[in-house]
């Protein structure tokens, strides 16, 4: 079937779905001809231009990727093929961004990689799509650094694991405009593990829209989602997951974990667990929190001479950094740290 055979066979997203009962549809699909403008900056590594795997895409359509593919104005890929440290910019330099890219890590391999995406022009759109095939035994380890202050944005990541495969990613989304970032990775493999962590701080207006979906197919495997927002005045954070464990994948274990502090009477916090568990030999839990800041333990500062604001920003910067050092290592760890706090990590 063609792509836009594909396309139109699929219905437009209802706001009754999960997917969009927070986010307009609306805003990522624009009448007027894309006019991307890209810049795209790697260190450790190659940049191509042909596809370096089928696309996870259509394996798993959706409409506004599908969309994405058949109307796509930039597009690169990145085949890595040995150890190291990566790093990955992407500048959305014009007023209308459609963007796809692919990334493939081959078997055997340890990597550390840094995404850091951002926008240039006020009330632009960008519609984004990255795939992601990481390939057996490979330990692999993501910071995506999401830096979308002006923009309407919507991010589709798609990720593939392979057997025995060990991937730990952690999003930051700061101050985020109008970001809706939608994570669906399949665990294609047996006694695989899969870690995901989404860091968000909002103010103002700011709306940000999270959803993972965890799909484990093979049995032996292990999901970790933690989402943590920190949302202050009018700003809006909604955070829904997905734990997808099918009929033959026994023996797996998947927890989600939905913990968001509210600063403001008037900020906005939606948490939305789903559970779709197709055998009974497998463990999964979910567990969310919605609460202010604890008083006594600003009292507790303030009494140690930390003025009310510092000792809220250490409770919140706490708060967003807990156990993500030995998850991500020293190296990957203190950039997340700087992003974080805004010092340097000692």
């Amino acid at each position: 079937m063609k792509l836009k055979e594909v396309y139109e066979q699929l219905p437009e997203p209802a706001k009754t779905e999960h997917t969009w009962r927070y986010s307009e549809y609306s805003f990522f699909v624009k009448d007027q001809k894309p006019n991307t403008s890209l810049e795209v900056i790697l260190k450790g590594g190659e940049i191509l231009k042909q596809d370096i795997f089928e696309s996870i895409t259509l394996r798993y359509p959706e409409k506004i990727t599908v969309y994405n593919l058949l109307n796509h104005q930039e597009k690169f890929s990145i085949h890595i093929t040995r150890d190291g440290d990566y790093y990955l910019e992407q500048n959305f330099q014009g007023e209308y961004n459609i963007v796809r890219s692919q990334i493939k890590i081959d078997s055997n391999l340890e990597v550390d990689m840094i995404i850091k995406s951002s926008d240039k022009f006020e009330n632009s759109v960008n519609n984004n799509v990255m795939e992601i095939e990481i390939s057996q035994n490979s330990k692999v380890r993501i910071f995506f650094d999401n830096y979308f202050t002006k923009s309407y944005t919507h991010n589709f990541i798609y990720l593939n694991l392979a057997d025995n495969s060990n991937v730990a990613l952690v999003f930051s989304s700061f101050n985020s405009k109008y970001e809706k970032t939608h994570i669906r990775s399949v665990i294609d493999g047996i006694d695989s593990n899969y870690t995901v962590y989404i860091l968000a701080k909002l103010n103002n207006n700011n709306h940000i829209d999270y959803r993972t979906e965890n799909i484990h197919l093979k049995s032996g495997s292990k999901s970790l989602s933690v989402y943590r927002s920190i949302v202050d005045n009018m700003a809006r954070s909604i955070y829904t997951g997905m734990l997808r464990i099918e009929k033959d994948a026994k023996y797996c274990n998947a927890y989600q974990n939905s913990r968001n502090i509210l600063l403001s009477d008037k900020a906005k916090v939606e948490t939305i667990p789903e559970l779709e568990i197709l055998n009974q030999e497998v463990a999964c839990t979910h567990g969310a929190v919605v609460s202010s800041l604890d008083e006594e333990a600003i009292y507790y500062f303030m009494s140690r001479g930390v003025n009310r604001q510092e000792a809220i920003k250490l409770i919140t910067d706490g708060f967003l950094l807990d156990k993500l050092e030995e998850t991500f290592g020293t190296k990957l760890y203190s950039t997340i740290y700087k992003k974080v706090t805004g010092e340097e990590y000692s």
